[in-house]
Protein backbone atom coordinates (compact mmCIF):
# COMPACT_ATOMS: atom_id res chain seq x y z
CA UNK A 1 0.00 0.00 0.00
CA UNK A 2 1.42 3.73 -1.13
CA UNK A 3 1.94 6.11 2.00
CA UNK A 4 -1.64 7.78 2.99
CA UNK A 5 -1.98 11.50 2.04
CA UNK A 6 -2.78 14.56 4.17
CA UNK A 7 -6.38 13.83 3.96
CA UNK A 8 -6.35 10.33 5.14
CA UNK A 9 -4.07 11.02 7.71
CA UNK A 10 -6.07 13.96 9.07
CA UNK A 11 -9.22 11.74 9.05
CA UNK A 12 -7.34 8.90 11.24
CA UNK A 13 -6.13 11.47 13.49
CA UNK A 14 -9.59 12.67 13.96
CA UNK A 15 -10.78 8.99 14.26
CA UNK A 16 -8.05 8.38 17.03
CA UNK A 17 -8.51 11.82 18.87
CA UNK A 18 -12.38 10.97 18.62
CA UNK A 19 -11.56 7.54 19.98
CA UNK A 20 -10.02 9.15 22.86
CA UNK A 21 -12.24 11.48 23.85
CA UNK A 22 -15.06 8.54 24.29
CA UNK A 23 -12.68 6.37 26.31
CA UNK A 24 -11.77 9.59 28.59
CA UNK A 25 -15.34 10.22 28.74
CA UNK A 26 -16.41 6.53 29.80
CA UNK A 27 -13.71 6.67 32.38
CA UNK A 28 -14.75 10.21 33.82
CA UNK A 29 -18.43 8.34 34.11
CA UNK A 30 -17.43 5.36 35.69
CA UNK A 31 -15.35 6.74 38.11
CA UNK A 32 -18.35 9.06 38.98
CA UNK A 33 -20.90 6.24 39.01
CA UNK A 34 -18.34 4.44 41.01
CA UNK A 35 -18.37 7.07 43.40
CA UNK A 36 -21.87 7.44 44.19
CA UNK A 37 -22.07 4.23 44.74
CA UNK A 38 -19.61 3.59 47.39
CA UNK A 39 -21.09 6.52 49.06
CA UNK A 40 -24.75 5.15 48.96
CA UNK A 41 -23.52 1.69 49.72
CA UNK A 42 -23.91 0.94 53.64
CA UNK A 43 -21.21 -0.67 55.64
CA UNK A 44 -21.82 -3.72 57.73
CA UNK A 45 -22.56 -1.84 60.58
CA UNK A 46 -24.63 0.77 58.53
CA UNK A 47 -26.65 -2.30 57.07
CA UNK A 48 -27.40 -3.33 60.94
CA UNK A 49 -29.01 0.45 61.70
CA UNK A 50 -25.96 2.32 62.31
CA UNK A 51 -26.04 5.19 60.25
CA UNK A 52 -26.29 8.91 60.46
CA UNK A 53 -28.82 9.01 57.80
CA UNK A 54 -31.34 6.98 60.36
CA UNK A 55 -30.91 9.77 63.33
CA UNK A 56 -32.75 8.65 66.41
CA UNK A 57 -32.06 11.83 68.31
CA UNK A 58 -32.03 15.76 68.03
CA UNK A 59 -28.59 15.41 67.51
CA UNK A 60 -27.92 13.45 64.62
CA UNK A 61 -30.86 14.80 62.74
CA UNK A 62 -28.58 18.09 62.92
CA UNK A 63 -25.32 16.59 61.94
CA UNK A 64 -27.83 14.55 58.65
CA UNK A 65 -28.65 17.97 57.73
CA UNK A 66 -25.23 19.75 57.32
CA UNK A 67 -23.89 16.43 55.70
CA UNK A 68 -26.75 16.72 52.97
CA UNK A 69 -25.65 20.40 52.96
CA UNK A 70 -22.29 19.93 52.50
CA UNK A 71 -22.97 16.89 49.89
CA UNK A 72 -25.09 19.43 47.69
CA UNK A 73 -22.59 21.90 47.89
CA UNK A 74 -19.65 19.72 46.97
CA UNK A 75 -21.88 17.69 44.31
CA UNK A 76 -22.61 21.06 42.46
CA UNK A 77 -19.15 21.82 42.76
CA UNK A 78 -17.94 18.57 41.08
CA UNK A 79 -21.14 18.93 38.50
CA UNK A 80 -19.89 22.89 37.40
CA UNK A 81 -15.83 21.22 37.00
CA UNK A 82 -16.35 18.03 35.06
CA UNK A 83 -18.89 20.28 33.09
CA UNK A 84 -16.54 22.44 32.15
CA UNK A 85 -13.50 19.34 31.84
CA UNK A 86 -15.82 17.58 29.51
CA UNK A 87 -16.98 21.04 27.39
CA UNK A 88 -13.61 21.74 27.04
CA UNK A 89 -12.27 18.40 25.81
CA UNK A 90 -15.27 18.54 23.35
CA UNK A 91 -14.46 21.93 21.88
CA UNK A 92 -10.67 22.08 21.58
CA UNK A 93 -9.65 18.37 21.10
CA UNK A 94 -9.06 18.84 17.82
CA UNK A 95 -7.46 22.88 17.64
CA UNK A 96 -3.99 23.36 17.97
CA UNK A 97 -2.75 24.88 21.21
CA UNK A 98 -1.91 28.25 19.51
CA UNK A 99 -5.32 28.88 18.56
CA UNK A 100 -7.10 28.15 22.14
CA UNK A 101 -7.52 31.62 24.31
CA UNK A 102 -5.14 31.76 26.96
CA UNK A 103 -6.25 33.22 30.28
CA UNK A 104 -3.16 34.12 32.09
CA UNK A 105 -3.06 37.58 33.93
CA UNK A 106 -6.90 38.20 33.38
CA UNK A 107 -7.72 39.69 36.53
CA UNK A 108 -11.45 39.43 36.52
CA UNK A 109 -11.78 35.74 35.49
CA UNK A 110 -8.99 34.95 38.39
CA UNK A 111 -11.27 36.73 41.32
CA UNK A 112 -14.07 35.43 40.59
CA UNK A 113 -12.15 32.01 40.96
CA UNK A 114 -11.04 33.06 44.25
CA UNK A 115 -14.07 34.58 45.43
CA UNK A 116 -15.92 31.38 44.44
CA UNK A 117 -14.18 29.04 46.64
CA UNK A 118 -13.73 31.59 49.22
CA UNK A 119 -17.77 31.90 49.60
CA UNK A 120 -18.40 28.32 49.64
CA UNK A 121 -16.33 27.89 52.37
CA UNK A 122 -18.03 30.69 54.28
CA UNK A 123 -20.77 29.54 53.94
CA UNK A 124 -20.03 25.39 54.92
CA UNK A 125 -18.31 27.37 58.09
CA UNK A 126 -21.52 29.16 59.09
CA UNK A 127 -23.77 26.33 58.76
CA UNK A 128 -21.25 24.13 60.58
CA UNK A 129 -21.20 26.70 63.31
CA UNK A 130 -24.81 26.73 63.50
CA UNK A 131 -25.22 23.51 63.89
CA UNK A 132 -22.31 23.11 66.84
CA UNK A 133 -24.79 25.77 68.53
CA UNK A 134 -27.44 23.26 68.04
CA UNK A 135 -26.08 20.45 69.38
CA UNK A 136 -24.55 22.40 72.68
CA UNK A 137 -27.50 20.98 74.68
CA UNK A 138 -27.75 20.97 78.52
CA UNK A 139 -25.66 18.80 81.31
CA UNK A 140 -28.87 16.31 81.10
CA UNK A 141 -31.06 14.88 83.68
CA UNK A 142 -29.32 11.52 84.08
CA UNK A 143 -25.49 11.41 84.54
CA UNK A 144 -22.98 8.71 82.80
CA UNK A 145 -19.65 8.34 83.02
CA UNK A 146 -17.68 6.33 80.25
CA UNK A 147 -13.91 5.69 80.47
CA UNK A 148 -12.36 4.15 77.34
CA UNK A 149 -9.94 1.21 77.65
CA UNK A 150 -7.99 -1.11 74.77
CA UNK A 151 -10.64 -2.34 73.76
CA UNK A 152 -13.26 -1.91 75.87
CA UNK A 153 -15.97 0.21 77.70
CA UNK A 154 -16.59 1.20 81.34
CA UNK A 155 -19.54 2.48 82.03
CA UNK A 156 -21.09 3.93 86.00
CA UNK A 157 -23.39 6.02 86.96
CA UNK A 158 -22.46 8.34 89.41
CA UNK A 159 -24.47 7.95 92.66
CA UNK A 160 -25.05 4.50 92.61
CA UNK A 161 -22.85 1.04 92.47
CA UNK A 162 -23.62 -0.05 89.22
CA UNK A 163 -20.58 -0.79 86.76
CA UNK A 164 -21.73 -1.70 83.33
CA UNK A 165 -18.98 -2.86 80.42
CA UNK A 166 -19.91 -2.15 77.13
CA UNK A 167 -23.57 -1.28 77.76
CA UNK A 168 -25.13 1.87 78.45
CA UNK A 169 -28.77 2.29 79.35
CA UNK A 170 -30.46 5.65 79.03
CA UNK A 171 -34.36 6.57 79.63
CA UNK A 172 -35.89 7.51 76.11
CA UNK A 173 -36.41 11.31 76.13
CA UNK A 174 -34.58 12.69 78.84
CA UNK A 175 -31.18 14.58 78.69
CA UNK A 176 -28.32 12.43 78.89
CA UNK A 177 -25.10 13.90 80.33
CA UNK A 178 -21.59 11.76 79.55
CA UNK A 179 -18.27 12.80 80.93
CA UNK A 180 -16.01 10.76 79.03
CA UNK A 181 -11.97 9.82 80.02
CA UNK A 182 -9.10 7.28 78.57
CA UNK A 183 -7.15 5.12 80.76
CA UNK A 184 -4.39 4.14 78.30
CA UNK A 185 -4.47 5.87 74.47
CA UNK A 186 -6.72 8.69 72.93
CA UNK A 187 -10.57 6.68 71.88
CA UNK A 188 -13.49 8.67 70.54
CA UNK A 189 -16.78 7.99 71.68
CA UNK A 190 -19.35 7.94 68.91
CA UNK A 191 -23.43 6.14 68.25
CA UNK A 192 -24.14 7.32 64.57
CA UNK A 193 -27.63 7.44 65.10
CA UNK A 194 -27.46 9.53 68.47
CA UNK A 195 -24.83 12.25 67.87
CA UNK A 196 -21.10 13.29 66.65
CA UNK A 197 -18.03 11.80 67.82
CA UNK A 198 -16.01 13.32 71.36
CA UNK A 199 -12.71 12.08 71.77
CA UNK A 200 -11.40 10.34 74.99
CA UNK A 201 -8.16 11.86 75.71
CA UNK A 202 -5.60 10.38 78.22
CA UNK A 203 -4.98 12.99 81.43
CA UNK A 204 -8.26 15.28 80.23
CA UNK A 205 -11.81 15.32 80.47
CA UNK A 206 -14.22 15.43 77.90
CA UNK A 207 -17.99 15.96 78.21
CA UNK A 208 -20.84 14.75 75.55
CA UNK A 209 -24.93 15.29 75.68
CA UNK A 210 -27.68 13.54 73.92
CA UNK A 211 -31.23 13.38 73.59
CA UNK A 212 -32.43 10.00 73.07
CA UNK A 213 -36.10 10.28 71.21
CA UNK A 214 -36.79 7.06 70.06
CA UNK A 215 -36.73 3.60 72.02
CA UNK A 216 -34.21 0.82 70.75
CA UNK A 217 -30.67 -0.62 70.44
CA UNK A 218 -28.17 1.68 68.89
CA UNK A 219 -24.27 0.59 67.71
CA UNK A 220 -21.76 2.64 69.63
CA UNK A 221 -17.85 1.89 68.29
CA UNK A 222 -14.49 3.73 68.81
CA UNK A 223 -13.95 6.25 66.11
CA UNK A 224 -10.65 7.12 66.62
CA UNK A 225 -7.71 4.29 65.43
CA UNK A 226 -5.92 2.41 69.27
CA UNK A 227 -4.54 -0.41 68.17
CA UNK A 228 -5.09 -3.52 66.93
CA UNK A 229 -8.64 -4.33 68.08
CA UNK A 230 -9.76 -1.05 67.47
CA UNK A 231 -12.33 -2.27 65.24
CA UNK A 232 -13.34 -4.58 67.85
CA UNK A 233 -14.13 -2.04 70.41
CA UNK A 234 -18.15 -1.89 70.41
CA UNK A 235 -21.07 -1.07 72.72
CA UNK A 236 -24.69 -1.14 72.31
CA UNK A 237 -26.72 2.24 73.68
CA UNK A 238 -30.32 0.78 75.05
CA UNK A 239 -32.42 3.44 75.17
CA UNK A 240 -35.67 2.27 77.54
CA UNK A 241 -38.85 4.01 79.03
CA UNK A 242 -38.11 5.16 82.34
CA UNK A 243 -39.48 2.85 84.58
CA UNK A 244 -37.55 0.01 82.82
CA UNK A 245 -34.35 2.17 83.09
CA UNK A 246 -34.91 2.30 86.41
CA UNK A 247 -35.89 -1.29 87.16
CA UNK A 248 -32.39 -1.91 85.42
CA UNK A 249 -30.21 0.50 87.32
CA UNK A 250 -31.49 -1.14 90.58
CA UNK A 251 -30.49 -4.43 89.10
CA UNK A 252 -26.91 -3.50 88.13
CA UNK A 253 -26.31 -1.85 91.61
CA UNK A 254 -26.66 -4.94 93.41
CA UNK A 255 -24.12 -7.50 94.01
CA UNK A 256 -23.97 -10.44 92.69
CA UNK A 257 -26.40 -13.29 93.20
CA UNK A 258 -25.02 -16.67 94.87
CA UNK A 259 -25.26 -19.56 92.74
CA UNK A 260 -27.55 -22.20 93.14
CA UNK A 261 -26.72 -24.72 90.69
CA UNK A 262 -24.12 -27.18 91.64
CA UNK A 263 -22.98 -26.32 88.43
CA UNK A 264 -22.35 -23.14 89.08
CA UNK A 265 -21.57 -23.47 92.79
CA UNK A 266 -18.30 -25.38 91.33
CA UNK A 267 -17.66 -22.88 88.76
CA UNK A 268 -17.69 -20.04 91.49
CA UNK A 269 -14.65 -22.07 93.07
CA UNK A 270 -12.90 -22.15 89.98
CA UNK A 271 -13.40 -18.33 89.59
CA UNK A 272 -11.83 -17.19 93.07
CA UNK A 273 -8.95 -20.12 92.56
CA UNK A 274 -7.67 -18.73 89.39
CA UNK A 275 -6.23 -15.24 88.99
CA UNK A 276 -9.20 -13.67 87.54
CA UNK A 277 -10.26 -11.64 90.49
CA UNK A 278 -7.04 -10.01 90.03
CA UNK A 279 -8.19 -8.21 86.83
CA UNK A 280 -11.99 -8.86 87.46
CA UNK A 281 -14.72 -7.64 90.34
CA UNK A 282 -17.86 -9.47 90.98
CA UNK A 283 -19.30 -7.53 93.34
CA UNK A 284 -20.62 -9.79 96.67
CA UNK A 285 -17.31 -11.90 96.28
CA UNK A 286 -13.58 -11.36 97.23
CA UNK A 287 -12.87 -10.81 93.24
CA UNK A 288 -12.32 -6.82 92.99
CA UNK A 289 -10.17 -6.34 89.85
CA UNK A 290 -9.82 -3.21 88.78
CA UNK A 291 -8.23 -3.37 85.41
CA UNK A 292 -10.68 -5.21 83.33
CA UNK A 293 -14.63 -5.60 82.66
CA UNK A 294 -16.83 -5.77 85.84
CA UNK A 295 -18.32 -8.93 85.55
CA UNK A 296 -21.27 -8.89 88.60
CA UNK A 297 -23.67 -8.97 86.12
CA UNK A 298 -22.22 -9.86 82.96
CA UNK A 299 -24.86 -12.55 82.16
CA UNK A 300 -27.21 -9.70 81.44
CA UNK A 301 -25.10 -8.18 78.90
CA UNK A 302 -25.95 -7.94 74.96
CA UNK A 303 -22.48 -8.54 74.39
CA UNK A 304 -19.22 -10.34 74.83
CA UNK A 305 -15.65 -8.88 74.08
CA UNK A 306 -17.10 -5.31 73.19
CA UNK A 307 -19.92 -6.62 70.97
CA UNK A 308 -17.36 -9.12 68.93
CA UNK A 309 -19.89 -12.07 70.21
CA UNK A 310 -23.43 -12.30 71.52
CA UNK A 311 -23.77 -13.30 74.86
CA UNK A 312 -24.94 -16.84 74.36
CA UNK A 313 -23.70 -20.24 76.61
CA UNK A 314 -21.65 -21.72 73.28
CA UNK A 315 -20.32 -17.80 72.91
CA UNK A 316 -18.73 -17.70 76.21
CA UNK A 317 -17.58 -20.75 76.69
CA UNK A 318 -15.48 -20.05 73.24
CA UNK A 319 -14.30 -16.76 74.32
CA UNK A 320 -13.33 -18.55 78.11
CA UNK A 321 -11.46 -21.56 75.97
CA UNK A 322 -9.28 -19.36 74.19
CA UNK A 323 -10.02 -15.06 74.36
CA UNK A 324 -7.14 -14.45 71.87
CA UNK A 325 -8.50 -16.69 69.19
CA UNK A 326 -11.97 -14.57 69.18
CA UNK A 327 -10.26 -11.49 69.60
CA UNK A 328 -6.57 -11.26 68.56
CA UNK A 329 -4.12 -8.87 70.50
CA UNK A 330 -6.47 -8.31 73.61
CA UNK A 331 -5.52 -8.14 77.04
CA UNK A 332 -6.75 -11.45 78.83
CA UNK A 333 -4.38 -14.54 79.02
CA UNK A 334 -6.07 -17.98 78.05
CA UNK A 335 -6.74 -19.81 80.82
CA UNK A 336 -5.97 -23.26 81.54
CA UNK A 337 -9.35 -24.95 82.67
CA UNK A 338 -10.07 -28.48 81.48
CA UNK A 339 -13.24 -29.02 80.21
CA UNK A 340 -15.25 -29.82 83.21
CA UNK A 341 -13.82 -26.41 85.00
CA UNK A 342 -14.42 -25.01 81.41
CA UNK A 343 -18.06 -25.91 81.41
CA UNK A 344 -18.48 -24.69 85.73
CA UNK A 345 -17.01 -21.70 84.87
CA UNK A 346 -19.17 -21.01 82.06
CA UNK A 347 -22.64 -21.81 84.09
CA UNK A 348 -21.47 -19.61 86.98
CA UNK A 349 -20.64 -16.49 84.72
CA UNK A 350 -23.99 -17.72 82.63
CA UNK A 351 -25.72 -17.32 85.45
CA UNK A 352 -24.54 -13.88 87.12
CA UNK A 353 -27.73 -11.88 85.72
Amino acid sequence: MGPMSAGEAGTQGAGVAELRTRILLAALAVVSLSTVAVLLTPSPAQAEGASILRPASPNASEIRSLAFYVLLIVSGIFLVVEGLLIASIVRFRNRPESEVPQTHGNRRLETVWTLIPAILVIVIFALTVNTMQALDLPGGEVQVEVTGHQWWWEVRYPGTEAVVANEIHVPVQRGIGVTLTSADVIHSFWVPQIGGKTDLVPGHTNHTSFLAATPGRYHGECAEFCGLQHAGMRFWLVVEDAADFSAWLKHQAEPAAEPTDPQAVAGKEVFLSMPCGGCHAIRGTEARGNIAPDLTHVGSRLSLAAGTLDNTSENLRRWLRDPQAVKPGNKMPTPQLTNEQLDQLTAYLEGLE
